[in-house]
């Protein structure tokens, strides 16, 4: 069922748009004699595009195989055989999901999207905050049980990092596999907290069970969580805030909405984290369970520099990549006995030839060339600590920030817990300067608590509130509030006197 709404939007369908298949091309080597109108072909062969014959509606398939039986061998590609036209798939779900109804924002856009109209479209018209971390969250597609323990864990931490700085996370946004155990963390949350926390799911258009109950442009629909047991689509997870529903002009296939995903973390990284900050947005990567494509990803992600947090005792992938990251030697190899081992260990875990398993390999030490940005969370370690710490630290240590810069971020955060922990510490260098910098971030940025805590190390709010800095925070247009400059002005008069 589905609303129209009054549009205001016509400059979505102008920058947006969506792909099909523009030329059958059989995925059958079924040799068998074929006339137009043939039912077998209508219903039963593919073309390489995943859609059945008879849904290239306007297409004459019988040229394309009676083509195909000339002998010709050419090669279904994305750029080749799809054509783009403007969207007609956006607005708002209404999820129904027993007794509560959930909202989220859609889109259904091509996999190259241009990712300034992108972000313009999430932060002006779907009015999201922009994020001061992005989480982006890699695991299984399919469903896998995580221990019990494993999951409060997970679902706290996630929970806490994200709510806590401010974070976006992203994920493949299906009601299957580590999706949903976001969702579930997201479902435990909404029950204790009112504050909304950004969860953005970007799956494949062509992949998503009732995808054509979203069509329509924006409108109001109303979307089943509930798949048909016969079919092996997955739903949207309604606890998802918002959708990005990434369209190459396949149907059943995954693969290109990462590319879309990985570009538009890069794009929000080059974005300023606050006003006055000069640090980017930071990205991390969260490994649960996943498959053979989630340690490329990995790779993908730290050679971008961006750090990686695993968390082990998970599965499969997780459980591979934290094997690897242990067992790894100073010099970056490994013992000839565990190179064997781990190779016997993929061909188990995921059922390889060995020469498959000789490639994923090679990739699993090519993401070992960056140890330095992954971090190995082990929940059943003594010194463990929680996750959201975990997340947060790992950006500190896996990027190559200065001591001032990670103090920048931390406030941006407003995580008073991390700068006393793991920045303000003893023996850490700071140029000239720095620290008086920081405090007049803190001030502009009215983290109250930071103020007190950089006092406490050693800040001397006598030399450092001159008159070109009390000027600067007073014209400020995001400062402190006028009570907590009048503070700071007191004391500093009373310290004179």
């Amino acid at each position: 069922m589905r609303v129209q709404v009054k549009s205001q939007k016509s400059w979505i369908e102008g920058v947006f748009h969506k792909r099909e298949c523009n030329k059958i091309i059989p995925s059958s080597k079924d040799p068998h004699s074929c006339t137009a109108g043939c039912q077998v072909c209508q219903n039963l062969i593919r073309c390489y595009c995943g859609r059945l014959i008879r849904d290239h509606h306007g297409i004459d398939y019988a040229r394309a195989i009676s083509a195909a039986d000339g002998g010709e061998n050419e090669q279904w590609s994305i750029e080749e055989h799809t054509v783009k036209s403007p969207t007609d798939t956006f607005g708002t779900i209404n999820f129904q999901d027993g007794e509560h109804t959930h909202h989220s924002k859609y889109i259904r856009t091509s996999y190259d999207t241009n990712l300034d109209h992108l972000l313009h479209l999430m932060l002006q018209e779907w009015k999201m905050e922009l994020p001061k971390l992005v989480i982006s969250v890699h695991g299984g597609i399919q469903n896998f049980k995580m221990p019990s323990k494993l999951k409060e864990i997970f679902s706290q931490g996630l929970v806490k990092a994200a709510e806590t700085t401010g974070a976006w996370i992203i994920t493949e946004g299906i009601n299957t596999g580590v999706s949903k155990h976001v969702g579930d963390a997201l479902e435990a949350h909404s029950s204790q907290s009112s504050r909304k926390i950004w969860t953005v799911g970007i799956p494949p258009w062509g992949v998503i069970e009732n995808r054509k109950d979203l069509i329509g442009r924006d409108v109001v629909c109303l979307y089943q969580t509930l798949g048909n047991p016969l079919s092996k689509l997955p739903t949207l997870n309604c606890m998802h805030s918002h959708f990005i529903l990434s369209d190459d002009g396949t149907v059943g296939k995954y693969g290109n909405e990462m590319k879309l995903r990985r570009n538009l973390e890069k794009y929000l990284s080059l974005q300023k984290i606050h006003s006055c900050s000069r640090q980017g947005v930071p990205v991390v990567g969260l490994v649960v369970e996943g498959g053979p494509n989630v340690i490329l990803s990995v790779w993908e992600t730290v050679k971008d520099k961006d750090p990686v947090v695993v968390c082990e005792g998970t599965g499969r992938a997780a459980d591979l990549l934290a094997f690897t990251h242990k067992h790894l030697a100073d010099e970056g190899t490994l013992r000839p006995q565990v190179k064997e081992e781990l190779i016997c260990m993929i061909q188990n875990t995921f059922n390889f030839s060995l020469k498959q398993s000789k490639h994923l390999f090679q990739i699993l030490m090519a993401c070992m060339v960056h140890r330095d940005s992954i971090t190995i969370f082990d929940a059943d370690s003594e010194e463990s600590q929680d996750l959201d710490l975990a997340i947060l630290t790992a950006l500190l240590k896996g990027t190559n920030l200065s001591a001032s810069e990670q103090l920048n971020l931390a406030m941006a955060w407003d995580r008073m817990d991390i700068a006393k922990k793991h920045i303000l510490i003893y023996g850490q260098h700071w140029k000239p300067g720095s620290l008086e910098q920081a405090m007049l971030d803190a001030l502009m940025m009215d983290r109250v608590d930071f103020v007190k805590l950089l006092i406490e190390y050693g800040v001397n709010l006598h030399r450092f509130l001159t008159i070109p800095r009390l000027e600067e925070l007073y014209n400020t247009k995001q400062g402190p509030t006028n009570m907590l400059l009048h503070h700071l002005v007191r004391d500093v008069k009373q310290s004179t006197e």
